[in-house]
C-alpha cells in the first residue's frame, strides 16, 4: 500500500557511472501539507487590497490635505511597482500630517507584512489598533503577523479576542485553528473547528480545515467524510481534491488518487503538491515524460518543494541537463544546508557542467558531512569519486 508523502522516508538516489548519489533524506514529515494548507485557511482573510486608499483624514487644513493626498497618491504609485519600502516611507511622512491616522499604521503594518518584517509589522497594527480597537481587519493583521513571527500564543490570544467581539466570525474560528494546529493542541484545533461548523454548517472550509487535522494525525479515515462533505459544499475547490487524493493514497487506490489530483490541477495549475503527487504516479508506471513536466510544474509553483526539486535533479542528471540539476540541488541545498546527499547530487552536476573544481570543494564538503553524521558509507563514495577525478581527499 502505498502511503501519500511518507517524507521522513522517502530517498531519492541517482546512479551515474557506477556511483551511487547520496540520497536527499528528507525531515519534512508527511503532514507538511496539512499544515501549509492549514495556514493558509487560517490568514485568507488577509489578502485583501492595499489598505492606502482609505488612509485620507477629514481634520486636517486645506494645505495639509492637499500634501497628504499627494503623498498617498506617490504611495500607491509605489504599491503598484511593489516598491513597498518606498511606499513606507510616503506613508511615514504623511504620518508627520496626521499622526493619529489608525489606516496609516495599518497601511504600514501591511506593507512590512509583506516584506516579511513581521515584528514592525506587529508593533503598526498595535498602533492602529489602539485608535480603531473596533476594526476587526486590523486584529486579522497582527495575528497574522503574530504568526508569521512564530509568535503563536498570541496569535491565538488574538484570534480568541476577534470571536468574543465578532461570534460568528469564520475566518477568526480558521484563523484560530492554524494557531492552534501549529501548536499541536490538536483537541484545541478541533474545537475551533466543530464551532464553526455549528455556527456555519454551510462552510466549506470549516469541514475542510478538519479533514486536514485529522490528515496531520495521519488519521486517513477519520479525514475523509469531513473533506467529502467540503468537495459537496464546495465542488470548485481545488485544495479539497488536492487532500482527498492523500487518502486514496494511503489506500492504494491509485486509480482514484490519480483521477482526484487531476481534477485538483484543473481546478488549480497552481497546486504544486498535486502536481509532485500526480507525477510520483506517472513515474512510478514508466511514464517518465509526463512525470517530468509535472515535476516542472511543481517547482515552479513552490520552489520550496524539496521531494519534487529532488525528483527533478535526479531526472535532469539522467537526462544529462546538468544546468538545470544545479538548480534544482541548490535549491535544495538552501534549505536543508547540512544535507550531504544534496550537496553530493549537486557535485555531480556540476562536474557533468564542466565546473571541476567547484564539484570537487562541493564533494568535499558533502563528504565532511557525511563525517560529522557518521555515515561511513556516504563518506567512502564521496571519498571514491573524489578520487576518481584525481582529487587529494581532505
Amino acid at each position: 500500500m502505498r502511503r501519500g508523502i511518507n517524507w521522513q522516508t522517502i530517498q531519492w538516489r541517482f546512479w551515474l557511472g557506477g556511483a551511487l548519489c547520496g540520497g536527499v533524506l528528507l525531515a519534512t514529515p508527511a503532514t507538511a501539507v496539512a499544515v501549509s494548507a492549514s495556514e493558509e485557511l487560517a490568514v485568507e482573510r488577509l489578502d485583501v487590497a492595499s489598505p492606502i486608499l482609505l488612509a485620507q483624514s477629514s481634520t486636517l487644513t486645506e494645505a495639509e490635505e492637499e500634501r497628504f493626498n499627494e503623498l498617498l497618491r506617490q504611495a500607491q504609485e509605489r504599491v503598484d511597482s511593489r516598491d513597498y519600502r518606498g511606499a513606507i516611507g510616503y506613508y511615514q511622512q504623511a504620518l508627520q500630517i496626521d499622526g493619529d491616522n489608525a489606516r496609516l499604521y495599518s497601511g504600514i503594518g501591511y506593507l512590512q507584512l509583506r516584506q516579511g518584517d513581521y515584528q514592525l509589522a506587529i508593533e503598526n497594527y498595535r498602533e492602529a489598533i489602539e485608535r480603531e480597537p473596533r476594526n476587526l481587519p486590523f486584529r486579522y493583521g497582527l495575528a497574522y503577523s503574530l504568526f508569521q513571527a512564530q509568535r503563536y500564543d498570541e496569535a491565538a490570544d488574538v484570534y480568541k479576542e476577534l470571536i468574543r467581539m465578532a461570534p460568528r466570525e469564520a475566518d477568526a474560528h480558521l484563523g484560530l485553528g492554524g494557531v492552534l494546529l501549529r501548536n499541536e493542541d490538536y483537541d484545541g484545533a478541533l474545537a475551533a473547528y466543530e464551532e464553526l461548523v455549528r455556527i456555519a454548517p454551510g462552510n466549506a472550509q470549516a469541514y475542510e480545515a478538519i479533514g486536514m487535522l485529522y490528515l496531520q494525525q495521519e488519521r486517513y479515515d477519520d479525514a475523509l467524510q469531513p473533506l467529502q462533505r467540503a468537495q459537496q459544499l464546495d465542488p470548485e475547490r481545488g485544495s479539497v481534491y488536492a487532500s482527498l487524493a492523500q487518502i486514496w493514497l494511503e489506500r492504494g487506490n491509485i486509480r482514484q488518487a490519480e483521477a482526484t489530483l487531476r481534477e485538483a490541477i484543473r481546478l488549480n495549475p497552481r497546486t504544486a503538491i498535486a502536481h509532485y503527487e500526480l507525477a510520483q504516479i506517472l513515474q512510478a508506471r514508466g511514464e517518465t515524460t509526463a512525470a517530468f513536466s509535472h515535476y516542472e510544474e511543481a517547482t515552479e509553483s513552490d520552489p520550496s518543494l524539496i521531494p519534487a526539486q529532488a525528483a527533478l535533479g535526479e531526472i535532469l542528471l539522467q537526462r544529462e541537463q546538468y544546468i538545470r540539476a544545479v538548480v534544482a540541488y541548490r535549491n535544495i541545498v538552501r534549505q536543508l544546508p547540512d544535507d550531504a546527499g544534496a550537496r553530493y547530487n549537486l557535485g555531480l552536476a556540476q562536474y557533468g557542467q564542466g565546473y571541476t573544481e567547484t564539484a570537487i570543494d562541493t564533494l568535499q564538503y558533502a563528504r565532511r558531512l557525511y563525517l560529522q553524521q557518521e555515515n561511513a558509507e556516504g563518506a567512502d563514495r564521496a571519498a571514491t569519486l573524489l578520487e576518481s577525478w584525481g582529487a587529494v581527499v581532505d
